[in-house]
């Protein structure tokens, strides 16, 4: 597989995270919601860093090297989304843990619903954002190689 595949395959993967969340979000498991969206975030960026060859943490929180993507070729209307990709997934790797866990410190679900409903649609349109790019540059790519 080369870099574009694997990226595709990431990305499949975010949106089965996104879809948990939207399951989530039917059942009212508000704290899954977070979870998922979370995980969602997480693989669609990491997505985006394996398309361009950029060596990541295996931790949930790669916005830091997610930052450097603003370093490469990339389309204007991506860049200036980075910047904000980061910061959603920076959020919700805060709130990961809590979701997870909050019930050791007397969390309920209800606490989560506030933040389910806050990310549910910046969650999307990250996703959206990546996908976008990854069908760009795919066919730039093919474009490239039909002039050979």
């Amino acid at each position: 597989m080369n870099n574009l595949e694997i990226s595709q395959e990431a990305l499949k993967r975010a949106k089965s995270w996104y879809q948990s969340a939207v399951r989530g979000f039917e059942d009212k498991r508000w704290n899954d919601v977070i979870y998922s969206c979370q995980m969602s975030v997480e693989q669609a960026l990491k997505a985006i860093l394996i398309l361009f060859c950029i060596e990541y943490p295996k931790k949930h929180d790669v916005s830091n090297v997610y930052l450097n993507l603003k370093k490469q070729s990339i389309p204007k209307w991506f860049l200036n989304k980075i910047k904000y990709h980061s910061k959603i997934l920076r959020e919700l790797v805060k709130k990961r843990g809590l979701s997870s866990y909050g019930y050791i410190d007397g969390m309920t679900n209800e606490d989560f619903k506030e933040d389910a409903f806050k990310y549910k649609e910046p969650v999307k349109r990250i996703i959206n954002d990546c996908e976008k790019l990854l069908i760009e540059f795919s066919k730039n790519l093919k474009s490239e190689q039909d002039k050979e």
